[in-house]
């Protein structure tokens, strides 16, 4: 004789814990693909955009290094860093600065990329994974011919929203510091 036998879903069947498994998963870029030809289920689970949000915030901490982003005085480029199947094409991230101009890039961080573009004096902050631009023009102040050091982040907790810091030489006085902050929420 056998014992009652539960009503319960099989724990891979249950939609709630299956997302708490899956959403523990390295955040390696095979990762989702992978698990999403497992079956139906589990497709539907990894492509759900809810889903795909709460991946991103949990692994918002540590994320995988990707690329490297690489200046060689003719061109920027990105390396990628990890091996297959985790490795992103270089055509994935194309650089949208003209390979003519002079510019610098002044930082990263937060996956944003900062770059001075010296013969238009702008900067322009571009999110290499959603293709996201913003240009910003240099404020009034600072001295044409001066070495303009900057650095950007995203906003605490907002990732629509970024700063921009310059610092550099008054265009009054050479020996005096200027320096300037833009925030894309204001």
């Amino acid at each position: 004789m056998s014992g009652p036998r539960s009503s319960a879903a099989p724990p891979l069947d249950d939609h709630d814990l299956l997302a708490e498994i899956l959403l523990r998963l390295p955040p390696q870029p095979s990762s989702l693909p992978r698990v999403s030809a497992v079956c139906k289920l589990w497709r539907g689970l990894a492509s759900d955009p809810g889903f795909s949000r709460r991946f991103r915030a949990h692994h918002r901490r540590n994320p995988p290094l990707l690329v490297c982003l690489v200046d060689d005085f003719c061109q920027v480029r990105f390396q990628p860093i990890l091996e297959r199947p985790n490795r992103v094409p270089q055509s994935s991230f194309p650089v949208p600065i003209a390979a003519s101009g002079r510019f610098r890039i002044l930082g990263c961080r937060h996956g944003l990329v900062l770059i001075l573009h010296d013969s238009q004096k702008q900067l322009l902050v571009w999110d290499p994974v959603t293709g996201d631009q913003h240009r910003l023009d240099i404020p009034r102040g600072f001295a044409k011919q001066t070495w303009i050091n900057a650095a950007v982040r995203r906003a605490p907790g907002d990732l629509h929203h970024f700063q921009v810091v310059l610092v550099g030489n008054s265009d009054v006085q050479s020996t005096q510091a200027v320096a300037s902050v833009y925030s894309s929420a204001t």
